[in-house]
């Protein structure tokens, strides 16, 4: 026969760490971008103080009358979601097949092909891009939406990749 009481506190220790870490990665972030919009804009693109002398002091909603009153940050929006969801589609297409085909790879070959998904990282992140932007500049391609969808795949497809390769396995 199980005790209520250890049941009880067998759940808050299984389930106490996972809720610390959502509250201090996402929740807690969340509340903080969300203060700080609410606050005035400070000088060199910083905030303003909550308690000052002057008009730009505490919280404002003018920030979102501003995000909501013109069409053109609604407008970048959507094509930062239409570039999002573009990125994410090429991804899928492109990694399914390939954590497929590692995940049915013998195991001395899958070792190597996950070596290789992986072995980007070993290098800077911004090392990566400026290649990227050399490659792409002698095409005339570096600012265009192809640039940036190439450059948004090549970064997040290893992150498509692995956990794919974790299921299929």
């Amino acid at each position: 026969m199980a005790f209520p009481r250890t049941e009880r506190l067998t759940k808050w220790v299984v389930a106490g760490p996972p809720t610390v870490f959502l509250f201090a990665v996402f929740l807690l972030p969340s509340l903080i971008m969300a203060a700080a919009s609410l606050r005035y804009p400070g000088e060199f693109g910083g905030l303003a103080p909550l308690a000052r002398a002057g008009e730009e002091a505490g919280l404002t909603i003018e920030n979102y009358a501003v995000f909501f009153g013109d069409w053109i940050y609604a407008e970048i929006f959507a094509k930062s979601l239409g570039i999002a969801a573009l990125t994410t589609f090429v991804c899928l297409v492109m990694a399914y097949p390939l954590a497929l085909l590692i995940a049915r790879s013998p195991k001395k070959r899958r070792d190597f092909m996950v070596l290789l998904v992986i072995l980007p990282f070993a290098s800077n992140f911004l090392v990566r891009v400026y290649a990227w932007m050399i490659i792409l500049g002698p095409l005339d391609l570096l600012f265009s939406r192809f640039a940036v969808i190439v450059g948004m795949v090549y970064a997040h497809l290893p992150f498509m990749i692995l956990p794919l390769y974790t299921n299929l396995e």
